[in-house]
């Protein structure tokens, strides 16, 4: 089994709590966030880990946009 960052799966659960509670899909998502969104399924299914930028640029998103 994978070592999954604890930090990284905390995103992913917040980007799926943030679509349910807003009532987003993938799509929605990545073109809020300017991704792709191949890129932000990646992320949000944790097969890939964001990095510095993207992590920022989530967490930025879901502050302010609650």
């Amino acid at each position: 089994m994978a070592y999954i960052d604890e930090e990284f799966s905390n995103l992913a659960t917040e980007l799926i709590k943030y679509e349910e509670k807003h009532n987003f899909d993938d799509n929605q998502m990545a073109v809020a966030l300017h991704m792709t969104v191949e890129r932000y399924h990646d992320i949000k299914s944790m097969w890939s880990e964001p990095n510095a930028d993207e992590t920022k640029l989530i967490q930025d998103f879901l502050l302010h946009n609650k």
